[in-house]
């Protein structure tokens, strides 16, 4: 018997090694899963706010409409793979339950994990992309980074939303979560994600938030990234993860990953100069470099009258906030009317959405067909 089960595994082996040597692409795998679990899965959906907390008003209807809408149609698919059982956090739009309530039931039903589900806004209504909070504690840090990253990736892909990054935001203690319903998750021992899917306040996200399905849609790519995060399958759907993903970044569960580093300093640098102008075409051609050693550069915006109107903010070159990379500088060509003297200034904006102010260009003459107008790079 010892025999036969040598010659087994030498067979075995000879089999392996003639894949691995006719196939060497079958070596290369994405990285493994951070979180484990071997029996069900108990998921917590949260939508967030409801009740009396209506959310951001800045979009088609109320946030909370828009959180339950993606919620419902999370977990209706979610509940469609195997080995889940999948709880909410409310179930209509007039119940007002607190954050620390949120986390509480949660524990109550044993969860293995929170994702609380949201659309975002801002001040100026002028941003946009996804973005997801995890904790800063190790390793539902390296949960969070994990699927957050795998989320974006499809939300790019399925819908060309830009992606802002997996997050941070410290507490009041400086080891401590901002955020309650991540805060009193953790302290219960529990995983949270915070998924903000887009800015329902602004022009550039504005295509989608405008209907109830585009919501579902959501909500059904959710379900997916989970299963694909956890490595279920549906017989249903037809859907098989249980394998490795390819949208598996490496994140490490024992210590805080860096690519969730929350930068609130503004960039270092953002400088502007002109490369040439063009008199007969009224045409600037600028060179905008910037850096933020901490973190990284998203956004730039743009001003031609010293800044006291700005256009809104488009992404920087080579801005990629799932890798932390960008380009440091890049080229703008601006074209004027016959008569202007425009003042170039630039803004640059890091993840955080913390920026800084270039120099600027001032033109001294008016741009006419004549001559090149006089100009100075403060």
């Amino acid at each position: 018997m010892k025999n036969m089960q040598k010659i087994f595994k030498g067979k075995i082996f000879i089999i392996t090694l003639v894949i691995l040597l006719i196939c060497p692409s079958f070596t290369v795998r994405a990285e493994e899963r951070v979180f484990h679990k071997d029996d069900d899965l108990v998921i917590v959906i949260d939508p967030g706010h409801g009740g009396t907390d209506t959310g951001t008003q800045g979009g088609r209807i109320q946030e909370r409409f828009m959180n339950l809408i993606t919620a419902q149609a999370l977990a209706a698919r979610l509940n469609m793979y195997e080995g889940v059982t999948v709880y909410m956090t409310r179930s209509d739009n007039d119940t007002t339950v607190s954050l620390t309530d949120r986390a509480k039931f949660a524990e109550s039903v044993d969860a293995d994990f929170i994702f609380s589900i949201h659309y975002n806004a801002c001040v100026l209504h002028d941003r946009f992309g996804i973005e997801t909070y995890t904790s800063r504690v190790a390793p539902y840090n390296a949960y969070g980074y994990q699927f957050g990253d795998l989320l974006m990736r499809k939300y790019s892909e399925l819908y060309g939303i830009f992606p802002r990054g997996v997050k941070t935001r410290k507490g009041l203690r400086t080891d401590g979560d901002y955020y309650t319903i991540i805060s009193a998750s953790i302290y219960r021992e529990i995983p949270a994600v915070i998924i903000e899917h887009c800015f329902a306040d602004g022009e550039v996200d504005a295509e989608h938030t405008m209907s109830d399905d585009q919501f579902r849609s959501y909500g059904e790519t959710d379900a997916d990234a989970i299963a694909e995060f956890f490595g279920l399958k549906s017989s249903l759907l037809g859907i098989d993860y249980t394998g490795y993903s390819d949208l598996l970044c490496y994140a490490d569960p024992s210590s805080f990953n860096d690519a969730t580093y929350e930068d609130r300093s503004a960039p270092e640098t953002v400088s502007i100069k002109v490369t040439s102008v063009d008199q007969f075409n009224n045409t600037v051609n600028i060179h905008v470099e910037g850096s933020d050693s901490d973190g990284m550069m998203l956004y730039y915006a743009l001003s031609t009258d010293g800044g006291w109107t700005w256009e809104n903010p488009v992404p920087w070159p080579g801005a990629d906030a799932l890798t932390g990379t960008y380009d440091q500088g890049f080229d703008l060509s601006l074209s004027f009317e016959s008569g202007d003297r425009p003042n170039i200034v630039i803004k640059g904006y890091n993840r955080y959405d913390g920026y800084t102010k270039s120099n600027q260009i001032t033109f001294i003459d008016r741009f006419n067909s004549n001559e090149i107008p006089l100009y100075r790079e403060g």
